[in-house]
């Protein structure tokens, strides 16, 4: 799995994580990590649907909240509610 997430990462111009399971979950952890790390600068995009997502977007408030993370970290990591701002968000 980590060849496979490597050869991802390495050829993705974006990054847009569908709601899904831990395998889901551990995937998009890392491209946010390599993003928040600006070890990468294509965008991550958790698709939102039905607020699946919210509870991980509190958990990222959160460490901004108590100091653990910054806006500027985390600039990059995008919530989106539809395929419409996914594309936006891809476009620029």
């Amino acid at each position: 799995m980590a060849e496979r997430k490597a050869k991802m990462i390495e050829l993705g111009d974006a990054f847009i994580a569908f709601p899904g399971g831990t395998g889901t979950l551990e995937e998009i952890a890392e491209v946010m990590s390599a993003v928040s790390l600006g070890h990468l600068s294509a965008p991550c995009i958790l698709y939102n649907l039905d607020g699946y997502y919210n509870d991980l977007k509190a958990l990222l408030g959160h460490m901004i909240d108590k100091g653990l993370s910054s806006p500027q970290r985390q600039q990059g990591i995008y919530f989106a509610d539809d395929l419409r701002e996914i594309a936006s968000i891809i476009n620029g």
